[in-house]
């Protein structure tokens, strides 16, 4: 084999070995490519902003427990976004699990107790929309302003979050299908209306506001029993502790028996209403009235107790002179005070 021989074949054993090399790492690159480009995509994902639509629908609200400062309610929750990623030929939806999709990671703030009764699964629509229905039932807190107690109107809401992305990736859109039910079981309130609206939410280890809603229901309590099973009973214990003024004060006894039973009865009226309320710093309205009915009953104590005195020491007469002149002075006194209180809103 001469020269010239030996040197193409030295050419193209290193011709062949650097094509060879070329085509290895473009066998590489290609198996490689596609896990790049679904981490660029993965991450164009996170680093853009999702529009999420937000629906509420308020079935019903059990109770409003003005003690614990609560409500129970039951409502569903129907999410809304578009994930492109997630689209098919369908032509119907299909179900996955929400735990193996991309989706906002929803949170009620205010929740104490509650329960979601429908599976974890998502419908996503050949389009790429993703729709996510679940319901709450349970128990909700809710501070409670009873400064107008019983004549109070109060916001229930439910609160929720976006906690597992901040608002620069999940942006919360109220939906205009959200609303309330016709009928609510609550006995004791009345709805007046209700409303989505956006709130940002601090958290402690949080520089900046979390996203969210809240969802609130006006209500009104409802005013008839309070009118006739609080407020009139406590009027007519003051009322029949009047009775002694007309009652003769040479019967001393009978005076001051109308005058105990009377102040008893409000002890124990109080310690009645007492459970209706929580443990509060201030007084409601109610207990403004109770007070003054208290003090009216124990004035008569002592006015009672003054003419018994006078008539046991032979001052009959003006011992009946100031009783004559308390049928009048007592109820001029505490009706004034007793509508300055709320009897205002007794009829309204």
């Amino acid at each position: 084999m001469d020269m010239t021989t030996k040197l193409q074949i030295s050419h193209w054993n290193i011709f062949s070995r650097f094509w060879g090399f070329r085509v290895f790492l473009l066998a590489i690159f290609l198996f490689l490519a596609p896990f790049a480009t679904q981490g660029l995509q993965a991450q164009q994902s996170e680093d853009k902003t999702r529009d999420v639509e937000v629906r509420l629908f308020l079935i019903d609200i059990q109770k409003v427990d003005t003690v614990a400062q609560s409500f129970i309610a039951n409502l569903t929750m129907v999410l809304r976004w578009q994930d492109l990623g997630l689209a098919h030929s369908g032509p119907a939806s299909v179900s996955v699990s929400l735990d193996e999709i991309w989706h906002p990671k929803i949170q009620i703030i205010n929740q104490q107790k509650i329960e979601s009764t429908l599976p974890r699964m998502a419908q996503v629509k050949p389009d790429g929309e993703v729709v996510y229905r679940q319901r709450f039932w349970g128990s909700f807190a809710q501070p409670l302003d009873l400064q107008e107690f019983p004549f109070d109107s109060q916001s229930l809401g439910v609160s929720i979050a976006n906690i597992g992305y901040g608002e620069r990736n999940v942006n919360l859109i109220a939906s205009p299908a959200s609303g309330i039910s016709e009928t609510l079981t609550i006995p004791d309130w009345t709805v007046t209306g209700w409303n989505l609206v956006s709130e940002d939410f601090s958290m402690a280890d949080e520089t900046a506001g979390i996203g969210g809603m809240i969802f609130s229901i006006e209500v009104d309590r409802d005013r008839a029993y309070f009118k006739y099973k609080a407020i009139l009973p406590l009027v007519l214990i003051v009322v029949m502790s009047w009775m002694v003024f007309w009652i003769d004060p040479s019967l001393a006894g009978s005076q001051i028996s109308v005058s105990v039973t009377a102040m008893l009865t409000m002890i124990a009226y109080r310690f009645a209403l007492a459970g209706m309320l929580p443990r509060l710093a201030f007084l409601t309205r109610l207990d403004y009235f109770v007070v003054v009915s208290t003090l009216a009953v124990f004035i008569v104590m002592i006015e009672v107790t003054y003419t018994a005195y006078l008539s046991t020491n032979g001052q009959i007469e003006k011992a009946r002179r100031i009783d004559r002149r308390a049928r009048w002075i007592a109820p001029l006194i505490y009706f004034p005070i007793a509508a300055e209180i709320f009897l205002f809103k007794f009829w309204t």
